[in-house]
Order: C-alpha cells, then structure tokens, then sequence
C-alpha cells in the first residue's frame, strides 16, 4: 500500500512539474535565472542527476550518501551537460524518470515506510524536489513573462 502511494505521489508531483514547463519555448529554457542563474534547461539537468542518484540508491537498495559539498556536485552535473540541447536535455530527463518509475517498481515496499533513510532520499529526491522546482519555474515564468511585456518583446 504504501509503495503504491508513494508512486501516486511521486506521479502527480511529476505532472505537476511537467505542467510547469509547458508554456515555455525552447529559446524561454536558455534564459538564466529560473533558479538563481540557472536557466530552466539546467534545472532540468539538475532533476536528472537528482533522480539517477535515488534511482542508483533503490536499486543498491541502500541510500547514497549526500555529496560533502552539495554546491559542487550540482555545478558538475550542470557542467557535465551543459553542451546538451534543450531537447536532448529534456530526452535525458524523461529517461531518467523512467528508470526511476522502474525502480520503485521493483524494490521492496519496506524500503519506502515513512522516516527511513531510503523513503528520506526518495522524497527529497523527488515529491519534494520537483515541488520546488516547479514552484520556482513558474514564478520565474510569470515575472520573465512581465518583463518581456514591458519591454515590447
């Protein structure tokens, strides 16, 4: 039951965060400060390593520790892909998400009961980091949007 919960949430915070991005154009992705001075595309990066992370740990079936520095983890990932077209880097995401579907799939349900370390790095890994993220797009979104109405684009 909770496994299956738990993949419903997973889901609905994933159309949610998907929902975020249908109003942008590939050229609104490029435009840096989405999150800080990351552009969308490379949020989209940083969702994917995040998920390939926690996808990495069910399939251990132990959790990954967190990198000692967090900053420059996320700034290789962002770096590592940062050749990648916005298509390309949207492919990846989905592909990612995939696998993550599959592992969840195929773990064991005790690793998802509430305040384990594994159901720990599974939220923040996902619910709860697309939440944010999502969040932030389409705050984001509407004040860039503004913008560029005001100044006649």
């Amino acid at each position: 039951m909770i496994k299956e919960q738990l993949r419903a949430a997973v889901d609905d915070s994933w159309r949610s965060f998907r929902q975020a991005l249908e109003p942008l154009t590939a050229a609104d992705m490029e435009v840096p400060g989405a999150c800080g001075d990351w552009s969308v595309k490379e949020v989209l990066t940083h969702i994917a390593a995040w998920e390939s992370r926690v996808t990495a740990a069910l399939l251990d079936g132990i959790p990954i520790p967190d990198p000692d520095d967090l900053d420059a983890f996320n700034e290789a990932e962002r770096r590592r892909q940062a050749d990648m077209s916005v298509a390309e880097t949207s492919i990846h995401l989905d592909a990612t998400h995939r696998a993550l579907r599959e592992a969840i799939k195929s773990s064991l349900p005790e690793v998802f009961a509430s305040g384990c370390p594994m159901r720990r790095q599974l939220d923040a890994g996902t619910v709860l980091h697309y939440d944010e993220h999502a969040d932030g797009i389409r705050t984001w979104y509407a004040l860039y949007r503004r913008a560029r109405a005001r100044s006649g684009e």
